[in-house]
């Protein structure tokens, strides 16, 4: 068992393809193919199922052993970028998995400033839902993933705190006031987001013991908006996640308000690579969590 066969298996993983793991290896897919067999051959099990549905499918075996497959390669990445460090060099790649409203808010920022100071370590993004972000982070997918939830848990660096808005079309009668109860708004056709703030919205209404009057869920944002612009239903988005021109929409607090607390984890912890730890604290010099319009809108 090598090195360079784990290696290709977590790209091929990764990928969901021998030929695009090969392409990102630059190995042509009989030896992506090879490499891959060789190693089921050395622990004499299978690690991918092999029938005629498009993907990969990872065996039960498989699936047991990518966690520490990828423990190892982080090993190994760490090693190596210590060397790399220790002679004056930089090395290394970070795998960031990011949802919309950060990868458009936080992201750029956080990547030009890192990129300006260590140009040679390469960034890789994935984007997704708060949902698969936490898979890719126990599967080791990525290095790094940002996460929003109500309160930060142990193992989480804070960056930034969100406001919930309640978002309204032009006119709307709600729109009179600066801020507007949450007990109002259970009386108004609501459109729940389903793009991974739902477990924060309903909080909201639980806090007040109330349900809202949900009449379509829908998971892309823009469209979200585009169906409050015409009037089917009022929504609470979190204000990063709003684009700076809002035509034919209006935005207002809410009564009681309510955060929602944006951080980057990894796994691995203080065993991370130099490179993530690094871009973690730059993270946590350009924002700070008790400072909510750091991350927000100017």
């Amino acid at each position: 068992m090598t090195f360079a066969q784990l290696q290709v298996f977590a790209k091929v993983v990764e990928t969901g393809s021998f030929t695009k793991a090969g392409e990102a290896l630059n190995m042509t897919q009989s030896a992506v193919s090879h490499a891959v067999a060789g190693l089921e051959s050395e622990l004499g099990v299978s690690l991918i199922v092999r029938d005629r549905k498009p993907g990969v499918i990872l065996s039960d075996f498989g699936r047991r052993v990518l966690g520490s497959v990828r423990d190892i390669l982080n090993r190994m990445a760490q090693i190596e970028q210590e060397a790399a460090a220790e002679k004056g060099l930089e090395a290394g790649v970070i795998r960031i998995g990011s949802f919309p409203s950060a990868a458009a808010r936080l992201l750029p920022k956080m990547i030009a400033a890192f990129k300006h100071l260590h140009p040679q370590v390469e960034i890789v993004l994935f984007e997704g839902t708060d949902q698969e972000i936490g898979e890719w982070l126990d599967s080791r997918v990525i290095d790094i993933g940002f996460v929003a939830e109500a309160s930060l848990g142990s193992g989480t660096v804070p960056l930034a705190r969100d406001k919930m808005v309640v978002v309204l079309p032009k006119g709307h009668p709600f729109g009179a006031a600066p801020a507007i109860p949450v007990t109002q708004l259970v009386d108004s056709p609501f459109i729940m987001s389903q793009g991974g703030c739902e477990p924060l919205i309903r909080e909201i209404f639980d806090r007040s013991g109330l349900f809202p009057a949900v009449r379509f869920e829908v998971r892309d944002m823009s469209t979200i908006l585009n169906m409050v612009k015409e009037g089917l239903g009022i929504t609470v988005a979190p204000e990063l996640a709003l684009p700076d021109a809002l035509q034919g929409l209006e935005f207002r607090d809410l009564d009681p308000p309510f955060w929602r607390h944006l951080g980057l984890c990894c796994r691995f912890g203080e065993e991370g690579t130099p490179a993530v730890r690094t871009f973690i604290g730059m993270g946590q010099s350009l924002f700070h969590d008790d400072d909510p319009q750091r991350g927000g809108r100017s």
